[in-house]
């Protein structure tokens, strides 16, 4: 059968036959009451085994990108401009994914950028004015 016709017919199927699709493709136990949960990955599936998956450099790119939450930026969205003045310079730093950009290196915590422009260890959320924000 064509792939396009098996998946358009998944929305046809009641749950428990869905279910029993779920134990055939991926050989688990069912996981879910939800009729759509099952429709989006067995159609994914059924294109996968036709198809062909992920090559192993796409999977690679996509592991790189997933960020443990430890390990996320929880400061201010990605692509945030902070501003500080210091001594007479503006000193900018942009908010990454996975750290801060501050003249062309990047860092991992705001700390490090913060001792790196005073030259002594403070906190970054203090130096850049950021817990007087959430107050």
């Amino acid at each position: 059968m064509q792939v396009a016709i098996q998946i358009a017919l998944l929305e046809k199927q009641t749950l428990s036959q869905l279910q029993g699709m779920w134990q055939k493709y991926f050989n688990t136990p069912p996981i879910s009451k939800n009729k759509e949960f099952y429709v989006s990955r067995l159609a994914y599936r059924i294109q996968e085994l036709a198809y062909g998956g992920l090559s192993s450099h796409q999977q690679q790119l996509i592991a790189n990108m997933y960020i443990p939450p430890e390990k996320r930026n929880k400061l201010l969205p990605t692509g945030t401009r902070l501003v500080r003045e210091y001594l007479g310079v503006d000193h900018i730093v942009i908010v990454l994914r996975d750290g801060f950009e501050f003249n062309g290196m990047k860092y991992q915590t705001l700390s490090a950028v913060a001792k790196k422009i005073t030259g002594r260890k403070i906190s970054g959320r203090y130096f850049f004015g950021l817990d007087k924000q959430e107050k």
